[in-house]
């Protein structure tokens, strides 16, 4: 039997106020005297494997058999059975200690912190004070130890979940804004919780699940991304490498500066929004509604400033959450700059959504439409036009540590600089994979097609038409982390190929970062 499967059922109860996925505790009976012997008995039998005088000194330095082991996890289990976590975990956690192989004795302590960690809030004390809060951390600690072996241990994932979600107090307003940004508590329980219903769960489950995930998303207060990495790139203009181009049908040969460059820039950015609750109106659909306001800056610089790119934007508008998703519509928008000019200004309407279809799928999607002008480093190219952008999205939770992403899009850029208007879709896949020792792997493939509406009179009477091929391979590793964040690096590879060799080019990159473990 494998240890995933060998792992003890939970015992221990969950506070009052606390919700939790039903099948996943048991109710405590009081003990019959013939239970009461037997727990003593397997007690005593536990101190005798643990306590026997005249054990050579070898057994010392190996640590508790596995005979010992099993003997201390069957006391824990009794104990918590009998509500007496703080007992269990003082017989529990020196095994652990000395056992750190033994993901049995490890699981049971995190059950024992975890019950010991709630009794202590149930009598009063603080969650983000002692005594609560260390036996948080062991908890925590415990699971997330497990996990990072056994990716695929829905049990484990669990009990992690529902550690997170206690010791982040996530049935009240976050008080650390900054935190809560960045990924608190519980954001990553609404992660686990969310992989959870990737697997053969019982429907009673799926419920509790379903209103833990619910009571995250409505919590949200504020939220971020931060990034910042170094990007060597060996196209950072975009650019053929091809050495000729046909102009009027005649061959003509590109000179250094048309062609392509490499060099090494430094990609940031940041993107942060704000939520406040929002009194419901009577023509909103049922939920509870708060009022979304975010921004976001995104710069990519390069030595000598020709190549740089970026983008800032704005938006704001109401979000309403429902027991199997949320929508928004938004105001939005931003101004966008490429190889170190101005490029555009926009502002309109953009409606999104997510819902859950079934306990493993979430689908979802957004349509924006939007007043767009061309920019040039003089200023405005003519008058704004109508432009249009659409996507959509599948999430597949194959396994609890195995993800995909589906999607796809169309649009069109619609402004009176006439060698840029064009209408493109694209589709794409993306996957997420936990794998043994720490290691999480990413891998996504997209591919763009792109038709201009305008022909380029010097290369012939066709418009250009391009086929863009992006790939991009990112891991890191949950083991090393710093404040919870753990150094990620990407692969990233383009090739455009088009009816004008002018359009065509092959890029790669890659960038090192950071990315938010959960």
């Amino acid at each position: 039997m494998s240890q995933a499967q060998s792992l003890p059922p939970a015992t221990h109860r969950v506070p009052a106020g606390r919700p939790a996925p039903k099948g996943t505790t048991s109710r405590s009976l009081p003990p019959s005297p013939w239970q009461t012997g037997k727990f003593l008995t397997g007690l005593i039998v536990a101190a005798l494997l643990l306590g026997i005088p005249g054990r050579s000194a070898e057994a010392d330095t190996k640590g508790p058999t596995d005979e010992q082991v099993a003997a201390a996890v069957a006391a824990t289990e009794r104990l918590l059975g009998m509500r007496r976590s703080v007992e269990a975990l003082a017989i529990i956690k020196p095994v652990a200690e000395a056992r750190p192989d033994s993901n049995q004795a490890t699981f049971s302590m995190g059950l024992a912190a975890l019950a010991a960690a709630d009794a202590a809030v149930q009598g009063g004390a603080k969650p983000n004070k002692p005594p609560a809060k260390e036996n948080f951390d062991l908890a925590v600690r415990s699971f997330r130890g497990i996990l990072v072996k056994e990716p695929k241990n829905l049990r484990v994932r669990l009990e992690l979940a529902r550690s997170l979600f206690s010791r982040g107090l996530c049935v009240e307003p976050p008080r650390n804004l900054v935190k809560h940004m960045l990924g608190d508590d519980c954001w990553a329980a609404e992660q686990h919780f969310v992989r959870v219903l990737g697997a053969n769960v019982p429907p009673q489950v799926v419920m509790n699940v379903r209103r833990f995930i619910q009571i995250c998303r409505a919590r949200k207060r504020a939220s971020g991304n931060l990034s910042l990495a170094l990007a060597p790139d060996t196209n950072v203009n975009t650019s053929t490498s091809a050495q000729t181009v046909d102009i009027f049908g005649l061959p003509f040969q590109l000179n250094d500066a048309a062609r392509a460059k490499s060099g090494i820039g430094v990609v940031g950015s940041l993107n942060t929004e704000f939520q406040r609750p929002l009194p419901h109106l009577k023509w909103l659909p049922r939920g509870a509604t708060n009022l979304r306001v975010g921004g976001l800056v995104f710069r990519r610089e390069y030595s000598g400033g020709q190549f740089d790119d970026y983008n800032y934007g704005i938006y704001a508008g109401p979000r309403i959450l429902t027991n199997k998703g949320h929508y928004s519509l938004l105001f939005q928008a931003d101004r966008r700059g490429v190889n170190g000019s101005p490029y555009s200004r926009q502002y309109g309407l953009q409606l999104e959504g997510v819902r859950m279809v079934l306990p493993r799928i979430w689908a979802g999607g957004s349509v924006e439409l939007s007043r767009q002008t061309a920019l040039s480093l003089g200023g405005p190219v003519g008058k704004p036009g109508f432009s249009w952008n659409t996507q959509a999205f599948v999430n597949y939770t194959i396994l609890p540590s195995l993800t995909m992403r589906f999607m796809g899009g169309s649009g069109r850029e619609n402004t009176d600089r006439l060698s840029t208007r064009h209408r493109s879709k694209w589709v794409g896949v993306l996957g997420s994979y936990d794998l043994p020792l720490g290691f999480t792997l990413t891998a996504a493939q997209q591919m763009f097609l792109t038709q201009f509406e305008q022909p380029l009179a010097l290369f012939g009477p066709e418009p250009p038409s391009t086929r863009l091929w992006f790939s991009r391979l990112q891991v890191h590793n949950r083991l090393l982390q710093i404040g919870g964040f753990s150094p990620s690096l990407s692969f990233i590879r383009e090739n455009r190929r088009a009816n004008l060799t002018i359009y065509s080019y092959e890029r790669y990159r890659a960038e090192g970062g950071f990315v938010r473990v959960f």
